[in-house]
């Protein structure tokens, strides 16, 4: 089998577990396409956006969405070396949504012990993309002043960016070749926006995972990341290389003018 179906056969996979982790009805349609796979053709665009979509529905229902697949599978189906390239290639590729992860709390700054686990995926997936931008948001349910769940929602995103460097220092790597950038956003991007018993709160007391340059936050929340990685500028151009950091620079700058229009 080629590389171009071996693409497309695990990210069939991938979408198959997640699914039946989540009790979606889902058969992957049998692919056609000719060209090379990279999970953006007209099919896999439509199963993926399915399945979103249905996520989507299942936590404005209230339900616990399981996620910890995504990366699970992703690190048993295919070498991180691979998921790496097809992460900074050119073209889009499905596994950059791979690293939208979400982590949930009961409350103050302790994650759920159940899961604590999903990080040793995660850092082994952060430690092949050392010249990449990761944000790591913190989120807070509704209630409270917007100022106490602005400093709470930091906490808890600085908490995680420590667990994640803790286990990359664990495994042998060096943590000062990552840039994991924590952001708290109170309860401006809220898993179920009107929130009104405590299964609703629950989904929105969270921190997420991204790739800088392939998120999807929009309104206030896009302006606060936006802020906070300008305070990263002098870091991030002593970090990275110049094309690099020019490279970012025009992706923060197209961030900032989509925010504005």
């Amino acid at each position: 089998m080629d590389k171009s179906k071996i693409t497309c056969e695990t990210l069939k996979t991938i979408r198959k577990q997640v699914a039946d982790a989540n009790g979606i009805v889902y058969t992957p349609a049998k692919c056609d396409f000719e060209g090379v796979c990279t999970g953006t053709c007209p099919a896999c665009e439509s199963e993926r956006e399915y399945i979103e979509n249905q996520l989507s529905l299942k936590r404005k229902a209230g339900n616990i969405v399981k996620i910890a697949g995504l990366v699970t599978s992703l690190t048993a189906l295919a070498p991180l070396a691979t998921v790496a390239q097809e992460i900074n290639s050119p073209e889009p590729t499905e596994q950059i949504s791979l690293l939208d992860e979400e982590y949930f709390f009961d409350f103050g700054c302790s994650i759920r012990p159940e899961y604590e686990e999903r990080y040793d995926y995660l850092a082994e997936l952060v430690s092949q993309m050392s010249g990449e931008v990761f944000i790591i948001a913190g989120h807070t349910d509704s209630r409270g002043s917007k100022t106490y769940n602005l400093k709470l929602s930091q906490k808890r995103a600085e908490y995680v960016r420590s667990l994640i460097l803790s286990r990359l220092e664990g495994n042998g790597y060096n943590k000062e070749d990552y840039t994991i950038i924590p952001v708290g956003l109170a309860f401006f991007n809220p898993n179920i926006p009107d929130a009104k018993d405590e299964v609703d709160h629950e989904q929105n007391r969270r921190v997420s995972l991204f790739l800088y340059k392939e998120h999807s936050l929009k309104g206030k929340s896009a302006r606060i990341v936006n802020e906070s990685v300008k305070e990263y500028f002098d870091f991030l151009e002593k970090k990275l290389e110049t094309a690099k950091f020019n490279e970012f620079k025009k992706i923060w700058k197209a961030k900032v003018k989509e925010e504005r229009e």
